[in-house]
């Protein structure tokens, strides 16, 4: 374990009160905001502030021990901190998003602090009313006939009570109070209660998670919108959150906030920002980097991040992407990782998202080395699943696409998607299964073919029809298991997607044994 751990920052544009707390620790910057430690920085340069945050792991006591502390004054090597005071710590117009219960009147409670900074005295005056109230009605509890006659049996039975005071203790010595009578403590106990439907008045804990949620994500939205240059630091943010209401938040905290850091799981808040604003954390082999994108140079890469948001981002928390030519060969593979029938693990079980090369304008070949670019920028290991189809597939774009690829996974000879279904299959199931074409009023295209015809008479309503998934529906269903080619491509990149993958980085499958007719075997 490493001895330590720490986060440094610098901070810019400095209003007047935080400039006057942080002096004697401000530096000059340089032209681009960062602190200028040449010694010769420019007479009229601005002043920024560094600060930084150390965590350090002691092994004989087996503690951690936090320190925030300026930079510039310091001496870590010899534990010597100019430590960064609560009250300046204070001062800085960061919002840190938590998990707690929403509305909230107790001191750390958002709703508190809300209501703290709209008016101290007034909050102040309420809560001193309701300690009077609560005090007067207990009091009131307590001189009840049933119950002060009630307390007074208890104290008087076998004269016990003498052991507790010299004189006889009655039912006028005892109150009821929250916990320890505090003002603190009748807050603790004050919980919000919500009258949503007719079930009536309820406790927030029994309208579910997503209430408490969406309550406490206005609250941050609110503390964001009422905090001058307020920064937002979120973890996990987006959970417990519906999708529409995670996206809106997020874009909604963009929108109010002078800076927003969000670290989430949630495709829908990656959505809310641009993809030059998304930073994506990866581990791969045991290796954790960080990954931004550059900006665009040309109308192709801009088309390109196009899938940022439709393709790459529902693959967020995905290690591994495997990129196929277009949705046909999307829809079509990824049914066939659905099917049950089979001991292969899922594609997701190994981390595997399938993602499509296509952009909106047409994918193909010649644009998978574009979206392989796009995903290696963001830290995926990226596989390519492609035909073998000659006239598509040139030695230039082959070459584009390893060079991309971590792994390229390609069919057996002068196969597409389309023969792919039915390589190695029986003509009898073929056969079955192009019967279920005229269901979407399309004729059955084996009708009058020879088992030699069949392969390319099916291929060619598949490609035109775009009925590539229902006719894999169909084969599985009448043979009762994959196509064997199909079955072997989702078997090849589960094994490449180790990232200890040490194989060629190019697989190219061959063509499996023809099918024995079952007309005959007999």
């Amino acid at each position: 374990m490493a001895p330590f751990a720490e986060v440094e920052v610098t901070l810019v544009d400095l209003d007047p009160e935080l400039e006057q707390l942080c002096d004697g620790f401000l530096e000059p910057l340089d032209v681009d905001d960062q602190i200028d430690g040449s010694g010769s920085a420019a007479p009229d340069a601005a002043f920024g502030v560094r600060l930084c945050y150390r965590v350090i792991y002691d092994p004989v006591t087996d503690g951690l021990e936090h320190v925030v502390y300026y930079p510039a004054r310091s001496d870590p090597t010899a534990a010597q901190y100019a430590r960064v005071p609560a009250a300046t710590r204070r001062a800085l117009p960061v919002i840190v998003l938590s998990a707690q219960r929403p509305l909230q009147l107790r001191a750390e409670g958002v709703l508190r602090r809300l209501v703290d900074e709209r008016d101290a005295e007034g909050a102040s005056a309420a809560f001193r009313a309701l300690e009077q109230s609560v005090a007067a009605a207990t009091a009131t509890l307590a001189a009840h006939p049933t119950i002060s006659a009630t307390v007074d049996d208890v104290l008087q039975v076998g004269g016990l009570s003498q052991r507790l005071a010299d004189t006889a203790i009655t039912a006028e010595a005892v109150r009821f109070q929250p916990e320890d009578g505090s003002l603190s403590a009748l807050l603790r106990t004050v919980q919000p209660a919500l009258e949503l439907d007719d079930a009536g008045l309820l406790g927030l804990p029994n309208h579910g998670s997503t209430t408490s949620a969406v309550l406490a994500a206005a609250e941050a939205l609110l503390l964001a919108t009422t905090t001058h240059h307020a920064v937002v630091l979120g973890d996990d943010f987006g959970d417990g959150l519906d999708a529409a209401t995670s996206e809106h938040l997020a874009a909604s905290l963009r929108a109010a906030a002078a800076q927003v850091w969000l670290s989430t799981r949630r495709p829908e808040v990656a959505r809310a920002f641009v993809p030059a604003e998304l930073v994506r954390l990866a581990r791969l082999g045991g290796v954790r980097s960080h990954h931004r994108l550059a900006a665009p140079v040309d109308k192709k890469e801009i088309a390109v991040r196009r899938l940022v948001h439709t393709q790459l981002l529902p693959a967020l928390t995905a290690p591994v992407v495997a990129i196929v030519e277009g949705p046909h060969d999307l829809t079509t593979f990824t049914a066939a990782d659905r099917y049950y029938g089979t001991t292969r693990p899922p594609l997701a079980a190994v981390g595997v998202r399938l993602v499509s090369a296509d952009n909106g304008s047409g994918g193909g070949t010649g644009q998978i080395p574009r979206v392989a670019d796009l995903a290696r920028a963001f830290g995926f290991r990226v596989i390519a699943l492609i035909d073998r189809d000659p006239d598509k597939t040139s030695a230039t774009v082959l070459a584009d696409i390893e060079a991309a690829c971590d792994v390229v996974v390609r069919l057996p000879p002068k196969t597409a998607i389309e023969q792919a279904l039915q390589t190695g299959v029986d003509a009898v199931h073929l056969r079955a299964a192009a019967g279920v074409l005229p269901t979407y009023g399309i004729p059955d295209p084996s009708l009058g073919r020879s088992d030699s015809e069949l392969s390319s008479a099916v291929s060619l309503v598949l490609h035109k029809k775009g009925l590539q998934e229902q006719f894999l529906d169909a084969v599985v269903e009448n043979s009762g298991a994959l196509p064997p080619v199909i079955e072997e491509a989702l078997t090849t990149v589960n094994r490449v997607a180790d990232p200890a993958y040490g194989g060629p980085s190019r697989v190219d499958l061959s063509s499996p044994p023809a099918a024995t007719s079952a007309k005959a075997a007999q």
